[in-house]
């Protein structure tokens, strides 16, 4: 009897463990979601993000930093503020960093909905006893109470502002939405409700199955949707809508290690612009990328390797690296830029990246002779792929930022054109001289008369060297080049932040020579932008590598911390 008890107590035991075994995982939180958002970010961890973040110095250096200050000031940070005291009214209190951090559970999710109005799902699992203790769930008793998906939510709206705040709590996962359709709708999606979800949406769908595994950080990007938003092409400080327009969908994962931050990207082109970019010659100047690549000296502190897609483009480049150079000009950013000239069109509403402050690029008839020879040298050679570099260089009294250009031809350079076309685009105030023994093929410098600058070629088959430093040079063309390999690159650049810092420090000071006394904003260029430097200290250098797929474009941004000894 004994026996036939213990065995039904056994049985009875394994089928608990197997019924355990088996029960249906949890829902994923794009499962939740209403379909039709434009952002999509999700975290593993969102609570312990938030906590790191609270406790960096990271933080700490921000909100004590000249560029917070003037950010704090901007159009952009009065108009959220508005927007935040206007929920914090439907609320009924306003949410800080606390308030935050007692709603945030592990795996949580944001959607964004609209941009303007700042309308948002947010969904975290998160534990009983820790909701308990939140200021949200303390003043649920002010909130009326409804009902969806068999389980009840919270709603409050503020007259003056007409904005709402909706909340549940179910099944272990707390649900904050600033619309009750939100709320509703992924409730019902929660109880089993055959309702569209954003998990469902192409643009989701499609992105996630293009991706690896996620990262701690995982936003999902609907750019068809976003690019038509005029919200967004006001305030996107990137200015790029008409890149952005050629992909409808991406994806962007982050990941931190011991020693970098790690974010992949990938972005699915539109058709049209999936096929216009499958037959470019992308093979030739990947390969071309790659190699180049491998010619960044230690002492380069910013770098760019792209293919060469318009000869004027690498001719103007050359001559304001290295032959012209002059300063950019751009007028007081409170004050509406002038056109221009006389015929400019300013443009429209609907034209906000094209700049009117500054002349565009040279092309055509009547382009100064220096990018003109130069222009005709490049197109010359069908260049494939090009390098700039540049780094500080401490010069006693000022910084110079000396620069190496690298052109990779489809053909092997002839000495004498190129000697011919530097000569034509230098002008008369230059002499030329052999460099010394140790140079490859074509060493030659070109001295301006009155002392002011130089500039130095060498050619290695296919590769053309240029620089005004024959030390950069030097590091540069002494540099073995490597073999492309199977994944070839299309773009790569990156940013020695560590190694720059004290040289950029120095500039910006510089560039506030003269500044008004009456002007009492903090100095733009070594207060505002300087301090940032000084606030992202702990990042030492950046890395951009990027492959296109045809279909889709792959970026791997590494964003290495700094080793101070």
């Amino acid at each position: 009897m004994k026996r036939a008890l213990l065995s039904v107590v056994l049985l009875i035991a394994a089928a608990g463990v197997l019924l355990l075994q088996t029960a249906p995982p949890p829902p994923k939180l794009a499962a939740i979601m209403p379909s039709g958002a434009l952002l999509y970010l999700e975290a593993q961890d969102f609570g312990r993000l938030l906590r790191e973040w609270d406790a960096s110095k990271v933080k700490a250096d921000w909100l004590s930093s000249t560029n917070h200050e003037v950010f704090s000031h901007s159009n952009l940070f009065i108009k959220l503020q508005g927007v935040y005291d206007e929920y914090g009214a439907a609320a009924g209190f306003l949410p800080g960093l606390k308030s935050v951090s007692e709603i945030a559970g592990t795996e949580s999710a944001l959607a964004l909905y609209e941009i303007h109005d700042v309308q948002f799902l947010y969904v975290t699992r998160i534990a009983d006893a820790d909701l308990m203790k939140s200021q949200l769930w303390t003043v649920r008793d002010k909130f009326e109470q409804r009902q969806a998906g068999g389980a009840a939510f919270y709603l409050r709206s503020d007259p003056a502002s007409h904005r709402t705040v909706a909340f549940a709590f179910t099944n272990g996962y707390l649900l904050l939405a600033t619309r009750d359709d939100l709320i509703a709708q992924a409730l019902e999606l929660l109880a089993g409700g055959k309702g569209p979800a954003l998990e469902s949406d192409r643009w989701y769908r499609e992105s996630t199955a293009a991706a690896a595994r996620p990262g701690e950080l995982r936003l999902v990007m609907n750019l068809e949707s976003l690019e038509k938003s005029t919200y967004f092409r006001s305030y996107w400080i990137q200015r790029n809508a008409s890149v952005v327009k050629r992909y409808w969908a991406g994806i962007a994962d982050v990941q931190q290690s011991e020693d970098a931050i790690t974010e992949n990207r990938i972005f699915l082109r539109a058709p049209e612009a999936a096929e216009s970019g499958a037959s470019n010659g992308a093979t030739a100047s990947g390969e071309a990328v790659s190699n180049l690549v491998t010619l960044v000296p230690p002492q380069a502190g910013l770098y760019k390797v792209s293919p060469i897609v318009d000869p004027n483009a690498v001719a103007t480049l050359i001559v304001q690296k290295l032959i012209a150079p002059e300063p950019s000009a751009f007028g007081n950013e409170r004050e509406a830029p002038l056109a221009a000239s006389p015929d400019a069109v300013a443009g429209s509403e609907a034209d906000l990246e094209t700049r009117i402050d500054q002349q565009p690029l040279p092309t055509g008839a009547g382009i100064p002779d220096s990018i003109a020879a130069l222009r005709e040298l490049a197109a010359n050679a069908a260049g494939r792929a090009v390098l700039m570099l540049q780094s500080s260089a401490d010069a006693a009294t000022f910084i110079r930022t000396p620069a190496v250009i690298v052109l990779d031809g489809a053909q092997d350079w002839n000495r004498d054109a190129v000697k011919h076309g530097l000569s034509v685009a230098a002008g008369d105030l230059w002499t030329t001289s052999q460099l010394g023994a140790g140079w490859v093929s074509g060493g030659d410098q070109m001295d301006r008369l009155n002392g002011l600058g130089s500039l130095a070629f060498a050619i290695r088959g296919r590769l053309l060297f240029l620089g005004n430093d024959v030390p950069l040079l030097t590091a540069v063309v002494n540099r073995p080049v490597g073999t492309a390999s199977a994944a070839t690159l299309t773009y790569a650049a990156g940013f020695r932040h560590l190694q720059e810092r004290a040289g950029f420090e120095r500039i910006t000071a510089a560039l506030e020579f003269g500044k008004s006394a009456d002007d009492h904003a903090p100095p733009f260029y070594s207060g505002n932008i300087a301090s940032l430097s000084r606030v992202l200290s702990p990042i030492g250098e950046i890395d951009i590598r990027e492959r296109d797929r045809g279909g889709s474009m792959l970026q791997t941004v590494t964003y290495r911390f700094a080793r101070v000894p």
